[in-house]
């Protein structure tokens, strides 16, 4: 196996007909990488990165609840494409959104929750 001890990331490409996607980065030996996968990885890598993120901060915090929290700049609600549904997407101001689908009566649980949560309870949606 080839293992390569990555510094820094440095960018991303996507092929031109999209069927694949490039991760370059820097080794610690200061040169450059490239790992090249299948788009149809993106969605597990997607779905993959925030268990990561939390092992790492487990690890590295010893167990403390450690979140990654991002400050929402902006959202949107949109009509879903099944009816009873909508489409919620949440923008940090550096550009990063990610959108969620919903049940309209899902929605106005979390925000019945919401009103009833005080800081620090530690509420948790089921």
């Amino acid at each position: 196996m080839t293992v390569i001890r990555g510094t820094q990331l440095t960018m991303f490409d996507v092929a031109p007909d999209g069927e694949s996607f490039s991760i370059h980065v820097t080794d610690d030996q200061g040169h450059p990488a490239t790992l090249v996968l299948p788009s149809d990885c993106l969605n597990a890598l997607l779905m993959t990165l925030p268990e990561m993120v939390n092992r790492t901060l487990q690890a590295r915090f010893h167990g403390q609840l450690m979140r990654v929290v991002y400050p929402v700049g902006s959202w949107s609600l949109d009509p879903g494409v099944t009816s009873g549904t909508v489409v919620l997407t949440l923008r940090t101001l550096d550009g990063f959104a990610v959108s969620f689908g919903l049940a309209r009566l899902e929605l106005s649980r979390m925000w019945r929750q919401s009103a009833s949560t005080r800081p620090g309870d530690g509420a948790v949606a089921n």
